[in-house]
């Protein structure tokens, strides 16, 4: 913001107060020299003030002197503000494809309304991101609910917290299926509902949500998907050969770094959770081996028992799987190894295969545990084994895109895996302090052009006053304004 400055003209004295000052011409205010410099002064002082604020700023985002970041760095909930209902008649309507944000607090239950045709699959997703430091109990969490106009409950899933303290974002989605359940089918107003659970010693802020819904069309009249692939369950071995790329995990879905086939590594603190996606075809099986390093240990008595966790999560964000190990600074590993890739997979009765439903960005979100800090210091070096098996087939003819609700994969997806978070912010932590900078910097030198073109002509109007003859020389003076 550039605040207006404009210069109030002094009164006259004539020869009386103060009288004509040293180095005055006829028709000069008094005190204007004096004027002149406070001004200038001024404004130099401001330019300095901003030039510090941009320092500052840049000092902040920077990371310390061991060259590891100050602070964890947290997903910050984006999109349209939306504020759910407390009831269903007052529900605010979603739009597909389109990211709110929202809060909740311990015990509420919003409510937010989905308009559905025949034809069309439907996901909704809500995540909520506790703040980093505050107190989270075993079940704490957030339970979804899809329900139709006429009260038939079409979809439901839970997040909760497994363990004292192990804050991170917590989240899934709930869906409603066309052709594969008998209820739910028609068009009609859907209502999802966010309701959070809590224990009474867990910290009563509210939390920071942000709440999605995509939409799957239909097959194309008188197609069928074809079967998914038989792939086996039994785990590949893990890759060996290779040398491993480096990537910086997002801190959220939609800053999540994109990984491909191969090795890759990374450094997280206690209290992150990175996020990384990976595209996967129709008819490919992912497997993902998330190797946590040893770290340096400072209390060898320290013993966190889900201290780190892999979790894997559909193109919609659906919650696959998680799972967690215990973790002191020796190193252990986790592994998840998602079903073949097939339209098929949703009449499968298994959740962890139905899931794995459309081809598209799969995310996989490592995290820390904030008490790991108590047992080794500064992150946890992590390396990611990802490997594909099986070659990508063509997909279900779809009656519409289904780009969209983010179902599919193309050439882009897979030429820009190179381990860069998305829109390339480093973390949202540091995006607002360097936007900040840039602002401060930018202001600085609108005020440094403004200064020097007020001085210059400063100048010129003195010299002319110079120039001009003058009924009454002064006494003396101390010349022209010296230059800056």
């Amino acid at each position: 913001m550039t605040r207006r400055q404009g210069t109030r003209r002094g009164r006259e004295t004539g020869g009386q107060g103060i009288g004509p000052g040293r180095g005055m011409t006829h028709g000069q205010e008094p005190g204007a020299r004096g004027r002149t410099r406070r001004t200038a002064f001024t404004a130099v002082a401001a330019v300095l003030a901003l030039t510090a604020l941009q320092g500052r700023a840049v000092a902040d985002s920077t990371p310390s002197p061991s060259g590891e970041p100050a602070a964890p760095a947290v997903w910050q909930p984006a999109g349209k503000a939306l504020a759910g209902a407390a009831t269903t008649v007052d529900a605010p309507q979603m739009q597909p494809a389109t990211t709110y944000r929202d809060t909740i607090g311990p015990g509420e239950t919003k409510y937010y309304g989905i308009a559905l045709d025949a034809r069309t699959s439907a996901y909704a997703s809500a995540f909520a991101v506790p703040a980093s430091g505050s107190r989270v109990a075993y079940g704490d969490g957030i339970e979804l609910k899809l329900e139709s106009a006429g009260g038939e409950d079409c979809d439901s899933a839970d997040s909760h917290f497994q363990d004292e303290g192990d804050v991170r974002p917590i989240g899934t989605a709930v869906s409603r299926l066309i052709g594969v359940a008998s209820s739910c089918q028609g068009a009609d107003q859907y209502t999802l509902q966010v309701h959070r659970t809590s224990d009474g010693t867990s910290d009563p802020g509210a939390w920071p949500l942000e709440l999605r819904y995509v939409g799957e069309p239909a097959l194309e009249p008188g197609t069928t998907a074809r079967p998914a692939p038989g792939f086996g369950t039994a785990s590949p071995t893990p890759l060996t050969t290779g040398t491993a790329r480096q990537a910086r995990g997002g801190t959220s879905f939609g800053t999540a770094a994109a990984v491909k086939t191969g090795i890759w590594k990374d450094r997280v603190l206690p209290g992150e959770t990175r996020f990384y996606r990976v595209p996967v075809d129709w008819g490919q099986q992912v497997t993902v081996f998330a190797n946590f390093s040893s770290a340096q240990v400072t209390d060898d008595s320290a013993y966190v028992s889900s201290g780190v966790r892999l979790a894997a999560y559909s193109p919609v964000r659906e919650l696959i799987d998680s799972e967690n190990r215990a973790y002191e600074g020796a190193q252990t590993s986790i592994s998840e190894q998602l079903a073949p890739v097939s339209y098929a997979n949703r009449a499968a009765s298994d959740d962890q295969v139905a899931r794995v439903r459309y081809a598209g960005p799969y995310y996989f979100a490592v995290t820390v545990h904030p008490e790991v800090a108590t047992a080794v210091k500064g992150p946890v070096p992590v390396v990611l084994r990802i490997q594909m098996e099986g070659a990508a087939q063509a997909g279900p003819a779809y009656d519409g895109d289904p780009g969209v609700a983010g179902i599919g994969v193309d050439a882009h997806d897979l030429s820009s895996a190179n381990g860069a978070p998305a829109g390339g912010a480093a973390s949202s932590g540091t995006s607002g302090l360097r936007f900040l900078a840039f602002a401060a910097l930018g202001a600085g030198t609108v005020l440094l052009l403004g200064l020097a073109g007020w001085i210059a002509s400063a100048r010129r109007r003195a010299a002319r006053t110079v120039r001009t003859p003058t009924a009454e020389a002064p006494q003396s003076g101390y010349g022209p304004p010296p230059a800056w």
